[in-house]
């Protein structure tokens, strides 16, 4: 009952780092120049009242890995803060996305249990060709200390999540509706995604993509230090206070924007016979026209 359990907090907890610690440790400035424009975002940007333009040292790539109590991958979060473009690309990857490790075909999760953070995001790293800065991994138990610091998030559901979580029923039906930290929860234990874990991505990247562009002044002066010293102080990560330092200026320009940065990637790729995902190059291409490309 309790590994049941944990499983379904795996994913979730990517998503929670995401309205905390990183929204508010890179989320960065945006000055609008030519980019391809981020996969639904709509609203343009309204420059602050005061002269400052983030700069290109300002952008971070993060893979962020949901883990449980036995420090067992769930669902990777791959994500970029753009200072020049005003974006936050996003894209949630499988654990069973297939990657190599010294000429040998295996999966992320597998990257992740032989090796940790590092060799799942430099193994991710090749195999999309791009530049993963930094790490982080959070279990159930540290979202929970989390979880208190978060709002809530309107998102359209695109059909009825139902199912018994724990003993209970958890009903929530599709539509607009205002969640709190326990439906997102819910949202992310659900079992039952429709197109496997395309749709999963899809969907649950779509929320992501909502929290942080609700929740942007999480990245603002007077909030970001606390949420930054309280998160890094729970989950495992390589990133360091001089990461957020470097960038607590450009993420307090980002919170006075009235825009929404961030845009989910849709997955797109196929199973193959020995479960492992493989990405498609439609869709290794389409993150390398948001990820800084290795060179």
């Amino acid at each position: 009952m309790e590994q049941g359990k944990q499983k379904k907090w795996r994913s979730f907890t990517v998503a929670f780092l995401l309205t905390t610690a990183f929204l508010s440790l890179v989320m960065t400035g945006a000055v609008m120049v030519v980019q391809p424009s981020m996969p639904q975002t709509h609203a343009e940007a309204e420059t602050p009242e005061y002269h400052y333009r983030p700069l290109a040292q300002d952008t971070l790539t993060v893979l962020v890995v949901g883990v449980n109590s036995q420090n067992t991958p769930g669902d990777f979060l791959l994500l970029r803060f753009n200072p020049q473009y005003g974006q936050v690309p996003l894209s949630l990857l499988p654990p069973e996305t297939a990657v190599t490790l010294n000429g040998r075909g295996i999966t992320l999760a597998q990257a992740y249990r032989s090796g940790g953070g590092q060799q799942a995001a430099d193994a991710l790293s090749r195999r999309l060709g791009i530049v993963i800065d930094r790490y982080a991994s959070l279990n159930r138990d540290m979202f929970i200390t989390l979880a208190e610091k978060t709002g809530t998030v309107v998102y359209t559901l695109p059909y009825d999540v139902s199912y018994t979580r724990d003993g209970f029923d958890v009903n929530l039906a599709a539509g607009e509706r205002r969640l709190d930290g326990q439906d997102i929860a819910d949202l992310f234990g659900y079992p039952n995604f429709k197109d496997g874990a395309i749709g999963k991505s899809e969907f649950l990247g779509g929320l992501v993509e909502a929290i942080i562009n609700q929740n942007l002044n999480a990245a603002s002066e007077d909030l970001s230090p606390g949420l930054f010293r309280l998160a890094v102080n729970l989950i495992r990560t390589n990133i360091t206070y001089t990461d957020y330092e470097m960038r607590r200026q450009a993420a307090d320009f980002t919170a006075k924007l009235e825009t929404q940065v961030a845009g989910n990637l849709p997955l797109s790729g196929s199973v193959l016979e020995s479960g492992a995902f493989e990405l498609s190059e439609e869709y290794v291409n389409t993150v390398r026209q948001y990820f800084q490309m290795i060179s």
